[in-house]
């Protein structure tokens, strides 16, 4: 289904365009979901509500941006108000995702399941906002235009903190966590 069949079909409250666009998008914000909040109950429960909010709101979908960019920025922003409602800190970045989607994660791309959980156990340990940039910028492939029109941030600004994000994983990767990553890739 072309992107504007589907627009209209949610306008005009089609359940077809619904299960569709449900199914389309589903994954993709509950992935961004979990990743922030690290609570599947939560994240659940907040995919529900951001794809009701959208089927609901998708008169205000303006057609800046893609659709896809467009749910996730409402998915970015209830997560965000629901660190803030729970007082969950955010660091400096008051704004903050993975988006899986239904391309294949990044992450499997390692088969050892040891590197894969060493890798994640250290990008965990980043700041929530450093990891959605981070998750926006190479999982999801965004574009820095795209992740402005999420994040509200300025490219410049989006760069800067991509350095920063990518400068503090590295230091989390010590030279004997690099030593044991490299020993576990190539056993």
């Amino acid at each position: 289904m072309e992107e504007t069949d589907l627009i209209k079909g949610l306008q005009n409250k089609s359940h077809s365009a619904i299960n569709y666009f449900v199914q389309l998008h589903q994954q993709f914000v509950f992935v961004l979901c979990v990743k922030m909040i690290h609570q599947r109950e939560v994240a659940e429960e907040i995919t529900q509500d951001v794809l009701i909010k959208c089927i609901k709101n998708i008169n205000s979908f303006e057609g800046k941006s893609k659709l896809k960019t467009w749910v996730y920025s409402i998915a970015h922003h209830e997560v965000l108000n629901y660190l803030r409602k729970n007082k969950i800190p955010t660091t400096e970045l008051m704004e903050s995702i993975p988006i899986v989607d239904n391309e294949k994660n990044i992450l499997d791309t390692f088969a050892d399941k040891d590197m894969k959980l060493m890798i994640e156990h250290f990008f965990n340990q980043l700041p929530a906002d450093q990891k959605e940039l981070l998750i926006l910028f190479y999982l999801n492939e965004l574009s820095l235009k795209e992740i402005e029109a999420v994040t509200a941030l300025s490219a410049a600004n989006i760069r800067v903190k991509l350095f920063r994000a990518r400068e503090n994983f590295k230091n989390l990767l010590s030279e004997k966590d690099i030593t044991l990553l490299n020993q576990i890739r190539y056993e």
